[in-house]
């Protein structure tokens, strides 16, 4: 059943049969053999076809997706404490972060976290603040840390401390270091060009704030971006209001007990942070 499960939501995610089989390294007809079990056992259809062949789930589908997720972390959680019954079982503790409070607040965060690493087994992932939330709705994540205010139907959603975006670097060059489009920077930069009228002539895209942050230190280009990961010594212009963003650290509506103590340090952190 279990396997029948984790095709069901490799499926269920890539909206693809040949690309669920690539990512569970089986054959295709496999991938179909299982969800048609599935599908028997649970006496429902999960996918239906579109027009054009794509994968959609039925309503049935996604319910069984949400517990699905859960059913598969707490089999993880079991076969690894029957395997090992003489050694103390870490818990595991997915953390994402976003570029910006990655470098800006993480660090720090994880020092805080370390003296309960005999208990669990943190593993912390950097990405821009819509694939963090993508990976905490699909319960990859256990929290995470973005300064985007998204949309967070299924997940509770706390705002702490502020973050000021400036206009730095070198402001006669005609190359402006952009972040992708789905991240939080981007957003302020397209309405920082779009308010002054700039069509910039040459485009850099960079999936890294301190990437850009280290150009401009060596005089390359310019770009929004958060004034806590620059140097001193760079150039920037600040600017209104509108460009102060707020952070978010979002968790599940029912976290796994186990980790109540570290959502309670990671909150207590959040909000010494935001007052000092």
């Amino acid at each position: 059943m279990f396997k029948q499960l984790e095709t069901f939501c490799a499926v269920y995610e890539t909206r693809n049969f040949s690309h669920a089989a690539e990512q569970l390294f089986i054959s295709q007809p496999t991938v179909s053999t299982q969800i048609k079990q599935l599908e028997a056992d649970l006496q429902t259809t999960l996918f239906t076809r579109n027009g054009r062949q794509e994968i959609v789930p039925t309503a049935s589908g996604q319910l069984l997706y949400q517990q699905a997720q859960k059913l598969l972390t707490t089999w993880a959680t079991t076969k690894t404490a029957v395997r090992s019954p003489r050694q103390l079982v870490k818990v595991p503790c997915r953390i994402g972060a976003s570029h910006t409070t990655g470098s800006l607040i993480l660090p720090a965060l994880l020092a805080e976290l370390s003296t309960a690493s005999d208990r669990f087994d943190f593993q912390v992932t950097l990405a821009n603040s819509a694939e963090i939330l993508t990976a905490m709705s699909q319960h990859k994540l256990d929290f995470g840390l973005v300064e985007k205010p998204l949309v967070t139907d299924h997940l509770n959603r706390l705002a702490f401390g502020h973050d000021e975006l400036v206009h730095a670097g070198d402001f006669n060059s005609p190359l402006w270091l952009l972040r992708e489009p789905n991240s939080g920077v981007r957003h302020y930069t397209n309405a920082f060009l779009k308010a002054r009228n700039i069509q910039p002539e040459q485009v850099m895209v960079i999936h890294s704030n301190q990437m850009i942050a280290d150009l401009l230190a060596r005089g390359t280009g310019q770009t929004i971006i958060s004034r806590h990961v620059l140097a001193p010594t760079i150039p920037v212009e600040a600017l209104s209001s509108h460009y102060q963003r707020q952070f978010f650290l979002l968790t599940n509506h029912h976290p796994a007990a186990a980790l109540r103590p570290v959502q309670a340090t990671i909150t207590q952190y959040l909000t010494t942070w935001s007052n000092g």
